[in-house]
């Protein structure tokens, strides 16, 4: 049995969409405050863009963690 854990941050788009970053094997004290600090650094110097729209505000993060039991 084995866990895996990924962060999703949610940015909203200039246009309304909402776009997810995930990233995987987030450390185990990561702090709201932290990631949204990062969020907003990926949105100040425009790091994310999609179909030419960009991320203006930050919608969201959550960490889910996957329980992956193997069948003998």
């Amino acid at each position: 049995m084995a866990d895996t854990r990924k962060l999703t941050m949610v940015f909203t788009l200039d246009n309304g969409d909402d776009f997810k970053y995930n990233l995987a094997d987030p450390k185990d004290e990561l702090t709201k405050s932290e990631v949204d600090v990062v969020m907003q650094k990926m949105i100040d110097i425009q790091a994310i863009i999609k179909n030419n729209h960009k991320a203006t505000a930050i919608k969201e993060a959550y960490i889910t963690t996957t329980t992956q039991d193997v069948l003998a």
